[in-house]
């Protein structure tokens, strides 16, 4: 039973990617599309031309291709942890030699789990700086609602340019933090399966 249950998430999993690349490629066309149709007149020998028409398909596009790229990464992370939470429960019916790998597993599970982590975050800051991903976040519940609301009549009186990049800087902060406790996770992880495989 849970098998198929598996199966229908894996199916499901694969329309969602299927159905975002169809998405993705219908931005593509229509991008390319809507500028043959109103600025294309003919193939043009100017070098400004062809520069103009670079920044406007990578202008709207880049920031559709980091979007893909951050929904395969977390698709990937999610994966794992599903992954991972079936080893775990693995655990509970498995012989002592079933264990032992199973422990090997979830511990490499873990490490890979972080080290995707790592990736996403690494993606995000790469975006951040490059001014392809916005900076304000998502506001979970109410109250942050709230906050973000006042703190954004605070920053109403700041120059604008002064106040992106202090969020810039301060999410390029929280993710160098998290990175870094990652990595020392990833440390331990390692200290743990070198002495798990001593052991056998």
């Amino acid at each position: 039973m849970s098998n198929s249950n598996e199966t229908n998430g894996a199916d499901s999993n694969n329309i969602n990617t299927k159905q975002v690349i169809k998405v993705i490629g219908f931005i593509v066309l229509s991008v390319v599309g809507f500028y043959f149709a109103n600025f294309h007149n003919g193939l043009s020998r100017e070098n400004g031309a062809w520069g103009t028409f670079g920044d406007y398909f990578g202008g709207i596009l880049n920031p559709v291709i980091a979007a893909f790229a951050f929904y395969l990464i977390a698709k990937t992370y999610e994966l794992q942890k599903k992954e991972l939470e079936a080893t775990r429960s693995l655990l509970e019916v498995s012989t002592d030699a079933q264990k032992n790998q199973i422990v090997l597993a979830a511990l490499t599970a873990l490490l890979n789990s972080n080290l995707t982590r790592i990736g996403v975050l690494e993606a995000e800051k790469i975006a951040l700086l490059q001014g392809t991903l916005p900076v304000h976040k998502k506001p979970t519940n109410e109250s942050e609602d709230r906050q973000q609301g006042i703190d954004d009549m605070k920053d109403a009186r700041r120059p604008k340019d002064e106040v992106r990049k202090e969020k810039i800087r301060d999410r390029l902060q929280e993710i160098e933090d998290e990175a870094n406790r990652l990595t020392e996770m990833n440390s331990l992880f390692e200290e743990q399966i070198k002495n798990f495989l001593k052991a056998l």
